[in-house]
């Protein structure tokens, strides 16, 4: 690919239209295993896939996708159960699921008894899903050597031969990862580094316009739209730097809101670095600032301007505070915008070109953790958070992120657009209380 197309590519990857749906017609379990790893971002392995299924009509069903957790290795009855019970629980979260297929994905073998391995697994995880109200589709064992389904009386021993499982067309590419940054001159870094320090020290930052945003001069602007802080550069180590001893919280709230939408819209390869880049540094490495830019990127301007409007004046408005840390968290809150999070890691992946610092590389990985968490990626987002707490263990919301994807906990938004109301697991849970 020439420079050319990638900053093509990089331009535009901020606002990705959405990929077609794309329609399957499954007529038999050989056609529905083929598509497995379709439905999932990694293909399966020593794993235990639940493909969801929505009763449409009649005795069609259309699937809501796939989640796949690691397989257990046991056939203690007890801690089968507990690991069943957790699995189902999460499937019963997802809005319309009606019915589910089981397949585990198992390294091991049919040979030499020509007995289906991790069956004990599939039962147990069959037999909840009944006792919860969910259609049991199918149930099958995809193993190193041989495949088959416990629902087939005349399965072979040894199982079916893992070619039926082949494709009868390319795979359905998954989606692409967002483009690396390419690396910063030393020309634009010292500019990077100018603006960082404009931010910081100075009433009007770097002056002028920035994304519609007056920013003014130092003769008709007496404090920008953050307000004047103590000289001091994001660029050296702690040790060698001032600390910020005046932020104006709530100054120019229309201002501030502002420049965050400016973050987010697609910029000119040709003109980097913008000075919001190093705005936006300056808002990752303040811990206090962090959580706001956060949840003003995943869900809109309205949001933001709430939350920067709670911060600044915080009396009466407990419940804005309480919906941030909500949001943050991956509580009952709405999903947030894929579009908006992807654009800021973009942004993120250019500010680390221009900067080399252990405050600065903890602030970016922390901010990119949660942003990965948010949009699913639990496995990106557990490196980047146990690397932002190697650089910097004082951080707030890597650790908070790092917990939530060792003990496997998803954002609610992960089930349902809108977790506001109660789900059919809360609802069974309610049900059995009652009774």
């Amino acid at each position: 690919m020439s420079q050319k197309q990638s900053r093509s590519r990089r331009r535009q990857s901020a606002q990705r239209p959405a990929r077609a749906p794309r329609i399957v017609r499954a007529t038999g379990p050989a056609d529905l295993l083929r598509f497995v790893p379709d439905l999932l971002p990694v293909d399966p392995e020593d794993s235990m896939v639940l493909v969801l299924f929505a009763r449409s009509r009649g005795t069609r069903s259309r699937t809501l996708g796939a989640m796949r957790v690691d397989l257990r290795h046991t056939e203690v009855p007890d801690e089968l159960d507990e690991w069943a019970a957790v699995v189902l629980g999460r499937v019963l979260r997802v809005d319309g699921v009606t019915g589910v297929a089981v397949a585990a994905y198992t390294p091991e073998t049919f040979a030499p008894t020509g007995r289906p391995p991790a069956a004990a697994q599939v039962r147990v995880v069959a037999k909840q899903a009944r006792a919860m109200g969910l259609e049991v589709l199918d149930r099958f064992i995809v193993a190193a050597d041989g495949w088959g389904s416990l629902d087939d009386p005349r399965l072979p021993r040894g199982g079916q031969p893992l070619a039926l499982l082949d494709p009868d067309e390319p795979r359905t590419p998954r989606r692409e990862p967002l483009a690396a940054a390419e690396p910063a001159t030393d020309e634009q870094a010292d500019r990077f580094a100018e603006h960082c320090v404009a931010w910081w020290s100075q009433p009007q930052g770097p002056g002028g316009v920035l994304h519609g945003v007056a920013l003014g001069d130092a003769e008709t602007v007496p404090s920008g739209a953050f307000g004047p802080a103590s000289m001091t550069s994001l660029l050296r180590p702690p040790s060698e730097e001032s600390a910020m001893d005046r932020y104006r919280w709530g100054r120019d709230i229309d201002a501030v809101v502002g420049l965050v939408e400016g973050i987010l819209t697609p910029h000119d390869e040709h003109d980097r670095p913008c000075a919001c880049r190093a705005l936006l540094l300056a808002l990752v490495v303040r811990q206090g600032l962090i959580g706001l830019l956060l949840a003003q990127v995943g869900w809109g301007p309205a949001f933001g301007r709430e939350v920067w409007t709670a911060v600044s004046a915080p009396g009466g408005r407990e419940r804005s505070i309480e919906r941030m840390i909500d949001a943050i968290g991956g509580g009952r809150f709405r999903r947030p915008d894929p579009d908006r999070v992807e654009a800021a890691i973009a942004a993120l992946h250019e500010v680390a070109t221009y900067v080399e610092t252990r405050r600065t590389g903890a602030a970016l990985d922390e901010a990119l953790c949660w942003l990965e968490w948010a949009r699913g990626a639990s496995s990106a987002a557990a490196a980047l958070a146990a690397r932002a707490l190697q650089q910097d263990d004082d951080r707030d919301i890597a650790p908070i992120v790092l917990a939530k994807v060792q003990r496997g906990a998803l954002p609610e938004w992960a089930f349902r657009k809108d977790p506001s109301k109660p789900d059919r697991y809360e609802e069974l849970l309610e049900e059995r209380a009652r009774a």
